[in-house]
């Protein structure tokens, strides 16, 4: 199981400006929160036209502790796990009662048994082992969908950000035309040139219907997600603060800690398990070939617990180095916001002495701004990627199983 976050779709990746243009809502903010404005289906449609809805509306907080709970009464494999516990719960009892015991003895050698002695080990080996497969599947099922949370808020706070800068770059291009098409009466700007203004505009405002459309999309899907009500609209708050990762340990022994814990390693391991009393125990009238073919088995389930232990070490490390390159990048952008706020302080001292204009000094305004986003979307995928990195049952190589 992956949940792929650093590389966005096309629809996350788009919709990162939205919430953050002016639909906040500030009052009794906790220190390091995010917070923005989400609204249900049918009020995203009535006022994404007029930009995100009445802010005097009443919303409800919503926190990514409480979207989780949401999202796991909604789900229907977290249900479908515990009614499958429930009822191998009770095979096992059934089990019990028969022989008043539910234990299958440790062998490390072939032991030939009588047939209905084989029957009963085999039924109380296969529900142990559904019961772990279960109980694991339940876990990762989990994680799964607070990764999936995690990635909504991220995504949506993020890609309202974007929308933000979005808008204000066609505030920007249409002041740019609306003073070409002066310089074009005058003569200082031709046709051409102003087509060129006008065309830029435009492009901008369709990056922004595009921004608009596609945030109201991933409200859709994340309402649907949540199962909430159509009518209800939230305000989610959500924490995150930016600081550079520190492994506790060395990364070899992070590994191996990981490993040891991993939910999709310890459904390998029970593939080896079930396999090992498929070899170490035959009932008796087993066929040779039989037997050869449950030596197989077990040989192929340890060649696929190395092989899976061997992926997740190497998305673990993929993981680290992604977090190390972020951290990189996002150095590189704190530097660049640097630049952008000394040319911003160069346009406003020309401004001042009359050498330059005042949209000169709106334009090195949007460009602080372009950066403060470069520097916010990398902390967003900053955030991400350490969920990953701190829940390998969600990097590559994963998954399930099946019972």
């Amino acid at each position: 199981m992956q949940i792929n976050t650093i590389g966005k779709t096309a629809l996350t990746t788009t919709l990162a400006l939205l919430l953050a243009s002016g639909n906040v809502y500030a009052a009794q903010q906790e220190p390091n929160a995010v917070v923005g404005s989400a609204y249900s289906t049918e009020e995203i449609q009535q006022t994404m036209p007029e930009g995100l809805g009445d802010a005097s509306q009443v919303a409800t907080p919503l926190t990514f502790e409480d979207a989780v709970l949401l999202a796991r009464k909604n789900s229907a494999e977290m249900r479908n796990y515990e009614d499958q516990a429930e009822y191998l719960q009770k095979l096992k009892e059934d089990i019990w009662d028969i022989t008043g015991d539910f234990n299958v003895p440790s062998v490390s050698y072939q032991q030939w048994v009588d047939p209905s002695i084989y029957q009963i080990y085999s039924s109380i080996q296969q529900i142990s082992s559904n019961m772990s497969k279960n109980r694991y599947g339940e876990e990762i099922e989990k994680l799964a969908l607070e990764a999936s949370v995690k990635n909504y808020f991220t995504s949506i706070f993020s890609d309202e950000s974007s929308l933000d800068l979005a808008q204000a770059d066609v505030a920007m291009k249409k002041k740019l035309y609306e003073q070409g098409v002066r310089k074009n009466e005058l003569g200082m700007l031709s046709d051409y040139g102003l087509q060129q203004l006008k065309d830029d505009w435009d492009n901008a405002q369709f990056t922004v219907d595009k921004l608009e459309l596609a945030l109201q999309q991933e409200y859709n899907s994340f309402y649907n997600f949540l199962g909430t009500e159509p009518e209800k609209r939230y305000t989610l708050i959500y924490k995150m603060e930016y600081a550079p990762y520190e492994l506790s340990e060395d990364l070899d022994k992070y590994i191996d800690t990981k490993l040891n814990a991993d939910y999709t390693i310890k459904l390998q391991e029970l593939a080896v398990e079930d396999a090992e009393f498929g070899k170490n125990y035959l009932a008796r009238g087993t066929t040779s070939s039989q037997n050869a073919t449950n030596e197989y088995t077990f040989q192929q389930a340890q060649r696929s617990l190395k092989t899976a232990k061997d992926n997740k070490e190497l998305a673990i490390k993929n993981a680290y180095q992604s977090i190390v390159q972020l951290e990189s990048q996002h150095d590189s952008a704190v530097a660049a916001l640097e630049q952008a706020e000394a040319a911003k302080r160069v346009a406003e001292i020309n401004y001042q002495v009359g050498n330059s204009t005042a949209i000169t000094v709106e334009q090195a305004n949007l460009a602080v701004e372009q950066a403060k986003n470069a520097i916010l979307q990398l902390e967003y995928a900053h955030d991400m990627q350490i969920y990953q990195f701190e829940n390998t049952e969600l990097l590559s190589g994963s998954g399930t199983g099946g019972m």
